[in-house]
């Protein structure tokens, strides 16, 4: 498993993937300021919470879901053109052992992942800082002993979120085989049946992957921008089923991976 992780890392240097990285970057920094820049045109409670230690992660947290949206879809098209160009059956040349292959392959993916999050909420904190104060807004408040520990474990839960994502783009990799249809099935299953199953029966659609991990990623509270957004499952819950899911997700993927044949 080691050989396939170190030899991930080359692939990673793709220009599909960079891309990937500037795209979250790119519109955290956009979406971070632009929530700032109009922050007067909310209401009175936002305007008020901003100036709070709340006020950092509340503006952070739209982009941090983004964030893992272009995860899963970035997984998804990764794993799945290694169908269409024939990179699995040569890869399997060298590493036969098909688990240990597409662990490895996943783990440097997931590695790669958490570094880029990481990354895109330190341009969106800095862009914050710099925007802050232009709207009247007292930064220090985002740092004292209470915003600065809402603000790791907001990190925290983003990268708890991220595996979660990776793992689930995986899944749908290995069993669609296809860069455009894995991506697709991606986003059909979040925006589509995972909403129309929250419309019609949410007492279900509450337990579904896509908004287990939502609730994994805002700590299981209301956010600053989205307080109607909150779910009823509690957090503590939330993590344990997304921990089954995870393990689910991850057995499946593998006996798929081991036992259906790679003819490309």
């Amino acid at each position: 498993m080691l050989a396939a992780f170190l030899s991930e890392w080359p692939k990673i240097r793709r220009r599909s993937i960079l891309l990937a990285l500037l795209v979250m970057v790119g519109l955290t920094a956009l979406a971070v300021g632009v929530t700032l820049a109009r922050i007067q045109r909310r209401s009175l409670e936002q305007q008020f919470l901003i100036k709070t230690d709340l006020g950092l992660v509340g503006t952070l947290q739209p982009s941090a879901s983004l964030v893992a949206v272009i995860v899963l879809i970035t997984i998804a098209a990764v794993l799945g053109a290694d169908w269409t160009q024939g990179t699995w059956r040569n890869l399997l040349v060298q590493e036969p052992g098909r688990v240990r292959l597409l662990s490895g392959r996943v783990l440097a993916l997931l590695v790669y992942m958490i570094i880029s999050t990481v990354l895109t909420i330190g341009v969106g904190t800095l862009v914050a800082m710099l925007v802050a104060p232009h709207e009247g807004i007292n930064t220090a408040v985002w740092w004292d002993s209470t915003g600065t520990t809402d603000y790791l474990e907001f990190l925290g839960n983003l990268v708890l979120a991220v595996i979660g994502w990776t793992i689930f783009g995986t899944l749908v990799a290995v069993l669609v085989r296809n860069p455009a249809g894995a991506v697709g099935a991606a986003i059909a299953w979040l925006l589509v049946i995972e909403g129309l199953v929250n419309q019609v029966e949410p007492t279900v659609g509450q337990y579904l992957p896509g908004r287990i991990l939502s609730v994994v990623l805002t700590g299981g509270q209301a956010t600053l921008f989205n307080a109607a957004g909150s779910s009823s499952v509690s957090y503590t819950s939330a993590l344990l089923i997304a921990g089954l899911y995870a393990v689910g997700m991850s057995v499946v993927a593998g006996a798929s991976f081991w036992y259906r044949d790679i003819t490309a």
